[in-house]
């Protein structure tokens, strides 16, 4: 028994020795994040949907039973957000799939400010699952598109290869993604946009305020924006910026140098919220310490906010308080510069 990511799906299947793959759960909009099996082939998992967090199931051949109704009481008290899929061809031919997540409730003529989020990884992926921020966020009149460039997981190999070329095609799906949304979504504010992302994600929202000014504030979270620095001191193993970058400090410090959002701080423009953990040991303090003192130095506006006693897992995994600290820091940044009236938005 395995578990298949694809396009955004998490599909459960079974292979026997000599024979081809079975597929048990293959179903639109429903994510299994984990499984058991059990001597007579039933199965208990963990599964969600975009609109309730997990729940106990069990599969017995091809009935899946919902056993547990553990979120009832949190459901009754939220807005969910009414959330679509879409897809279209980049600039390059390759289908890229995305999502939009926005309050069920649109008044006519409305226009909503709005956040593309980037995923970490870079070989995760988002989908349909259920995201917690997300719906406090539309909770709170924002929009959120998401969705999967170069690099992400569940597609072939040749789009998720994109060792030695962060900041490249994937910057440009990033950008294309965010033209579709507007594009298609007449109801998006073209003028109050914000980006955000943690790890990898906050390395391409480093890579996208150093690269261009299209965004009115940004939040990265748990980032990267210095490989020389990365490479010497990340606790996810020597080989990963060699690996990734095609870097060694020693050896190629310019391809490092090349590949490092605080070379191009002086291009920086954006209102950031940085979100750091003390005790991440996966990107250090001194990431977000640097990019920190470069805009202020560069006198752009810029918050820094460290949460102590916590790791790269803050906002899965971190005390509950830190946990709500972090939604609130957040929305009020972008509450702060994509809330206001447009003729003070610059």
């Amino acid at each position: 028994y395995y578990m298949l990511s694809d396009r955004g799906l998490t599909k459960l299947y079974r292979v026997k020795l000599g024979s081809e793959p079975e597929i048990l759960i293959d179903k639109e909009g429903f994510i299994i994040d984990e499984f058991s099996v059990s001597d007579n082939d039933i199965v208990a998992l963990l599964g969600m949907t975009p609109h309730e967090p997990r729940e106990l199931y069990v599969l017995r051949g091809k009935d899946l039973v919902k056993l547990t109704n553990m979120n009832q009481f949190y459901l009754s008290r939220i807005k969910l957000g009414k959330i679509e899929k879409f897809t279209f061809r980049s600039s390059d031919g390759k289908a890229i799939d995305a999502w939009i997540m926005y309050p069920q409730e649109l008044k006519q003529e409305e226009k909503l400010p709005w956040i593309l989020y980037i995923h970490g990884g870079p070989k995760t992926a988002y989908g349909w699952s259920f995201i917690e921020e997300f719906h406090f966020l539309v909770n709170n009149g924002y929009a959120i598109v998401y969705g999967n460039p170069r690099g992400s997981d569940g597609y072939e190999e040749e789009f998720a290869d994109i060792r030695g070329h962060y900041g490249e095609r994937d910057y440009q799906d990033l950008m294309e993604i965010f033209a579709e949304a507007l594009k298609r979504y007449d109801f998006l504010d073209p003028d109050r946009v914000g980006v955000a992302g943690g790890s990898y994600g906050g390395f391409m929202t480093n890579w996208i305020i150093t690269h261009t000014d299209r965004f009115k504030a940004a939040v990265t979270q748990r980032s990267i924006c210095d490989w020389i620095s990365m490479y010497g001191t990340t606790d996810i193993g020597h080989y990963f910026v060699e690996d990734q970058i095609k870097c060694v400090p020693w050896r190629t410090p310019d391809v490092c140098l090349e590949k490092s959002p605080i070379m191009y701080v002086e291009n920086v423009k954006t209102p950031t919220l940085i979100i750091h953990s003390e005790q991440d040991y996966r990107c250090w303090l001194d990431q977000a310490l640097m990019l920190f003192k470069a805009l202020k130095l560069r006198k752009v506006p810029v918050r820094l906010v460290i949460f102590p006693g916590e790791n790269h897992d803050l906002s899965r995994s971190g005390k509950p308080k830190h946990r709500f600290e972090r939604l609130k820091e957040i929305k009020e940044w972008f509450d702060k510069y994509l809330k206001c009236k447009k003729e003070k938005s610059n």
